[in-house]
């Protein structure tokens, strides 16, 4: 009987977890996020990914993980390359509204809103800093850049 039941969790837990995560190639569509160990396709609209100078890329369940591991990339088991800041080519996040990939350095970002993500609270970019204002007219939260996140933030991010 405790057989069947740990073969059980197992096959359960293996169902949403893909394994380690780590870098990929860049034109892949699909991962599994370091930080949270859960599948990650391209057209996942709260997806976000780091793409690298050597054509390699780490995808995320949310820009909240995303965030977690920028901050802290040593943490996981990623190449010396995924860990120096000065070889990230590109930082992309959905936009909100139109769940277009943009640019996490340009956009206006939006930080513990009332409205949560797949994993909880999380931080929304918005192409615009209008977008971004109404949204938080409506939900609440304190409207940011990507410059103005500190690695105290995101660690509080899905704290009560």
């Amino acid at each position: 009987m405790n057989l069947c039941l740990l073969l059980f969790a197992a096959c359960f837990l293996s169902a949403g977890c893909g394994g380690a995560g780590g870098p990929i190639q860049a034109d892949a569509t699909e991962g599994v996020c370091p930080v949270c160990q859960m599948k990650v396709k391209a057209t996942d609209p709260a997806m976000a990914e780091i793409i690298y100078s050597d054509g390699t890329k780490v995808m995320f369940e949310t820009a909240g993980d995303m965030l977690t591991f920028y901050n802290a990339p040593e943490k996981y088991e990623v190449t010396e390359t995924q860990k120096d800041r000065a070889k990230i080519d590109r930082i992309l996040m959905r936009d909100y509204n139109s769940k277009a990939e943009i640019d996490a350095r340009r956009a206006a970002l939006v930080y513990k809103s009332k409205i949560n993500g797949p994993m909880g609270p999380d931080v929304f970019a918005f192409q615009s800093q209008d977008e971004a204002r109404s949204f938080v007219e409506t939900n609440g939260g304190s409207m940011l850049t990507f410059t103005d996140l500190t690695p105290e933030m995101v660690r509080n991010l899905r704290k009560k």
